[in-house]
């Protein structure tokens, strides 16, 4: 990825979009995109040839300009063909999203240092968007957290994918279990006895006529295996609405946190498979009139830059996102090389201590709200 940029260019990028009136896309010509998009005709074929020389940005709103005009072109595979092509595409739900924005970054530090453009389209559940061009032009595709919803999981992409939190033909997932193993065995160490559970998505719906093992995910599912086989080991039952179940987000950890805190003899300590539900549940606690961890210790899992922001600080499971992101790129571009990359095996875990767990308060339980 070269940074030099040329003087003509810079003064092209920044003319204003022109709106291209609706023709057919075989109607369409590079002037057109060009238009559109505020840059000249030879931009836009340069990013369409795969070139290098074109900034990021510049080729991000060329891209954009093509999947809104519609714009086909077949001359397209002549650039795939001749090998100048060295573009990776990321597709992620949500940008915004802490655990997307930490794999990408990762992904781009990689493509920065391996000469490879990154273009990384964000993508809804009810999205109609006509991503192929782009997807031609990759050489690999990156899926973060890829679901049944959004059919650009399994079809028109790249002959090289790989996915990180989610299912694919080549996923790179982390150590679930043993993370939850280390949150748990941190929780008894304390002196918890009666821990509750915040799980997250255990499995995406199953798509009728298509296998369910290669889209499900088990992500929640081993870390709620690691909550209770942790628990058992240690002779302890799972109580009776020990267990609440959440969807990652903050808002179904607070739901989840008041049913815990609500049972007549609520846990001292909750484990949340999300950093998001356990600033939730932390968010709950607090509104109740409890102190964590004075009252209540809560552990969360992923380790993002949220998790260190917190008051109290999060003690939490840290999964390398950025690492994976890194990772995943590197493997797209050696594949794309035509060399035989292994699937890495779980990425492992780590117990990141902060302020929200204590030893319980001997003889004391936190009141039922």
């Amino acid at each position: 990825m070269q940074a030099r940029t040329v003087p003509s260019e810079k003064k092209r990028a920044r003319r204003r979009p022109e709106e291209v009136p609706p023709r057919s896309s075989s109607a369409l010509t590079l002037d057109d995109v060009a238009r559109r998009a505020g840059v000249s005709a030879m931009t836009v074929s340069n990013v369409i040839n795969g070139k290098s020389g074109v900034r990021p940005a510049t080729r991000q709103r060329v891209m954009d300009a093509i999947a809104e005009t519609g714009y086909r072109v077949n001359a397209m595979a002549r650039g795939l063909a001749g090998g100048r092509n060295r573009m990776i595409s990321v597709f992620t739900p949500q940008l915004n999203r802490p655990y997307a924005s930490e794999v990408v970054q990762g992904a781009a530090q990689a493509a920065e240092r391996l000469n490879y453009d990154l273009v990384v389209m964000m993508l809804a559940g009810s999205s109609t968007s006509d991503f192929s061009m782009m997807t031609r032009l990759s050489v690999g595709a990156l899926l973060i957290q890829p679901s049944h919803e959004v059919e650009w999981a399994r079809t028109d992409l790249p002959a090289h994918v790989v996915s990180v939190d989610g299912p694919s033909d080549r996923p790179f997932t982390v150590d679930n279990y043993g993370g939850a193993h280390l949150a748990m065995r941190h929780l008894l160490e304390l002196g918890h006895t009666e821990i509750g559970f915040i799980s997250g998505l255990e499995a995406e719906p199953e798509v009728p006529g298509r296998g369910s093992d290669r889209f499900e995910r088990n992500d929640a599912h081993e870390r709620l295996r690691g909550y209770r086989e942790c628990l058992e080991a240690a002779g302890l039952a799972v109580r009776n609405g020990d267990v609440q179940h959440g969807d990652f987000t903050k808002a179904s950890g607070e739901r989840a946190a008041r049913r815990l805190l609500g049972l007549a003899r609520p846990p001292t300590a909750i484990f949340a498979s999300g950093d998001a539900m356990a600033l939730g549940a932390i968010h709950v606690a607090q509104d109740l009139g409890l102190r964590v961890p004075g009252d209540l210790s809560v552990v969360g899992f992923d380790d993002l830059p949220i998790a260190a922001a917190a008051r109290p600080g999060l003690t939490t499971v840290r999964q390398p996102l950025h690492l994976m992101g890194e990772v995943a790129v590197q493997t797209l571009a050696a594949l794309a090389e035509g060399e035989d990359v292994p699937l890495p095996p779980p990425f492992p875990t780590e117990l990141v201590l902060r302020e929200s767990t204590a030893a319980p308060r001997v003889g004391t339980q936190p009141d039922g709200a």
